[in-house]
Formats: structure tokens, sequence, C-alpha cells
């Protein structure tokens, strides 16, 4: 039954409508969905599938290190409070759950990397998937999240 309505849902984020807008060039994408996407968690196979690196705390640590982008897809509210130091917000209207928005670098060759709470949040999975599919390459999912990184006591910021 879970897999039925993780199917349905999945269906109806693949339906969702893309924008795009430029902002001092960077390209900031609106996406459109009438669902919660943060219900059921995708397996790690399915990502791996569709392109997306899944990784571990130590991994994203040296990505990290190395300058990868880091996307935060949280809700508003924690990611104001505190996040990895750095990162970008991913905003989900939790209200609609209508829009995400992300800022993204011109070069599709960047390394991005996606994370929310943990392994049973798929806001970060979605928001990864979704830029796949815009031609980005180099895409990973953090799968065990903030959560994880705060008790590794790894850089963040309360700004």
């Amino acid at each position: 039954m879970l897999r039925l309505i993780f199917s349905a849902l999945l269906t109806a984020l693949l339906a969702t409508s893309l924008s795009g807008v430029e902002y001092d060039g960077e390209k900031s994408i609106i996406f459109e969905t009438k669902y919660d996407i943060c219900i059921i968690p995708p397996q790690v196979s399915e990502a791996t599938e569709k392109g997306i690196k899944v990784i571990d705390v130590k991994t994203a640590k040296k990505l990290y290190d190395q300058g990868t982008y880091f996307f935060d897809a949280r809700e508003k509210r924690h990611f104001q409070k505190e996040h990895i130091k750095g990162a970008y917000p991913v905003y989900f209207d939790v209200s609609k759950a209508q829009y995400i928005v992300i800022q993204l670098p011109k070069d599709k060759e960047e390394k991005l990397l996606f994370y929310c709470y943990g392994e049973t949040c798929a806001n970060s999975y979605e928001a990864a998937l979704a830029v796949r599919k815009l031609g980005y390459t180099n895409v990973y999912w953090l799968l065990n999240g903030f959560n994880e990184w705060k008790v590794k006591k790894y850089p963040i910021s309360t700004e």
C-alpha cells in the first residue's frame, strides 16, 4: 500500500510545472506541486537509478571542504534557526505545498548537495531529483541530513 501511495505522489510530482528566473547570473527555479512531498522517503536504489549520488555525512564533509554548494530543504523556520554553514535555502510553502525555490549556479557540472532533516524526510531528495531533470550532473543527497551533521559537530550557522 505504501508503494502505491508513493507511486501516486511521485507521479503527481513528475507532473509539476517548472519555471526559471535569472538573478545576477544565478538561476532560481520555482517548482509547483499540489502535494506535500515530505511524506514517504525514497529508497536509496531509486535515487541512484535517477543519477543522484547518495552519501553519508563523512563524504558530505569532504565535499563541504571542497566548496560544494549545499542546499537546505528543511522548513524555513528551521533554516533560519540553524543550518549548515554556507548552505542555501530551498523554501517550501508548507501551507500550500506549492513552491520550492532554489538558487542554482549556471555551470551544470558544479557539485550540488541537498539535505533536510534525515532519512525520514524526502524534501531534499525531491529537490535533488528536480535539478537532475534540469541537467545538473553532480547531484548529491545527504541521506541522514542535518541531524547527523549537527551530531558530528560539523560547521553550522545560527545567523
